[in-house]
């Protein structure tokens, strides 16, 4: 299927989703996706110094759930990425919250994103504890809402630096033993349902209208006697694996235009890979289902998804260039030019073409796609166009 397959089907159902009530996240969504890179979201124009015939681009939304949107972020993260994870052994870790508070996540999602990671930070720092190995590690956190299926599965991936900085600010590394399971998940269900217990008796949540607090109650209770879904995977050599896996989540929501088999105006099949046998099976859903799925896991606005702690956090620099010293002497490298600039050319006289002017939706530069400071210098700027996967950096022709 082409890359517009998602935003097609958004444009077919354009009205019918706007007519039913949504969330305000969904509303700019739904919205965003549908007018991505179409005259609805504005358009710069560029020519060549002849004055040949201009070429006109279309605007990106620049919205985290858009798939089209998605790849050059992607690639300016994974580059970014590369330079803060230390050259070591990392540990992959996945916290999942039970499936009994689904209903309740739905009509508190904000709170409940901001306790997994809360909770599975906590849970990992008990690496500091003398009991344990004594170490502040690096650990890289990223939030998915879905599962194969696209159904609603809040999880926590965490990727865990296999040794740390002691108290004497030296580098202390593991060899195949993270934590004890037992004890991590002890400590992440005690944490969990603490916060929830305490949210529940100040009256923060907000109850689904379809339970009772008795109700709600009943499931905190039940879900204290039941195993806890906290997954240790094995040591990898290194984290870059892990990290480009997280990579696929981080923006364009959870389906890949590639998985999507056939589609009418009725209904909508696509693969998966189901993760309990490890084989590709297909999925028939109608496109009302379809994209009610696909709306359940727009991030709430402002919702950081990913976040850093121990080592990796933003506010510990010192003590991760500390640590990077104490690996072999190694310092972290300068970002690379991952992402290159695209430069235009007019197709009769292969001249580069300069920005002329531009049109904004609704007069704003939010929904703008090219990097200004780039435009103002080169007249090329930042673009991110095509369709289909072209190389980066490659010149494109006039075909206007």
């Amino acid at each position: 299927m082409s890359n517009r397959a998602i935003q097609e089907i958004f444009q077919s159902q354009y009205r019918e989703l706007l007519s039913s009530p949504q969330p305000l996240k969904n509303i700019k969504a739904i919205e965003a996706i549908s007018q991505c890179r179409t005259k609805a979201m504005g358009s710069s124009f560029f020519q060549c110094a002849s004055r040949h015939k201009p070429i006109e681009l279309h605007h990106s939304c620049r919205h985290r759930s858009c798939f089209l949107c998605a790849q050059k972020k992607r690639v300016e993260w994974i580059d970014k990425q590369k330079h803060r994870l230390f050259p070591c052994a990392h540990f992959h870790v996945i916290f999942t919250l039970p499936h009994e508070y689904l209903s309740l996540w739905r009509y508190n999602e904000r709170f409940f994103s901001d306790l997994l990671f809360s909770a599975s930070r906590d849970t990992l720092m008990l690496m500091e504890d003398s009991k344990y190995h004594g170490v502040t590690p690096g650990i890289m956190t990223a939030l998915h809402t879905w599962g194969r299926q696209m159904t609603l599965h809040p999880h926590v991936h965490c990727l865990v630096s296999a040794g740390g900085l002691n108290g004497s600010d030296q580098w202390h590394g593991l060899e195949q033993f993270l934590l004890p399971i037992k004890v991590v998940k002890s400590r992440y269900r005690g944490l969990v349902q603490k916060a929830i217990m305490q949210a529940l008796e100040s009256g923060e949540l907000v109850c689904p209208p379809d339970q009772s607090w008795q109700d709600i109650r009943q499931h905190w209770s039940t879900v204290w006697k039941k195993a806890w879904s906290v997954r240790i995977e094995r040591r990898y050599e290194h984290g870059k694996g892990v990290m480009l896996y997280l990579s696929r989540y981080l923006k364009g929501g959870p389906m890949n235009p590639k998985q999507i088999l056939h589609r009418n105006e009725r209904e909508i099949r696509f693969r998966y890979l189901d993760h309990r046998d490890k084989r590709k099976k297909d999925l028939r859903l109608s496109i009302h289902d379809f994209t009610r799925r696909l709306l359940e896991h727009v991030p709430q606005v402002g919702l950081h998804t990913f976040r850093y702690y121990g080592l990796y956090a933003p506010a510990t620099k010192r003590r991760r260039l500390l640590a990077y010293g104490c690996l072999r002497g190694t310092s972290p490298c300068r970002n690379s030019s991952a992402v290159k600039d695209v430069v235009l050319s007019c197709s009769i006289c292969g001249a580069p073409a300069k920005r002329t002017h531009s049109f904004w939706k609704n007069q704003t530069s939010k929904a703008i796609s090219i990097n200004k400071k780039t435009a103002s210098t080169l007249g090329a700027g930042v673009l991110q166009q095509d369709d289909e996967d072209i190389p980066v950096g490659a010149s494109v022709p006039n075909t206007s």
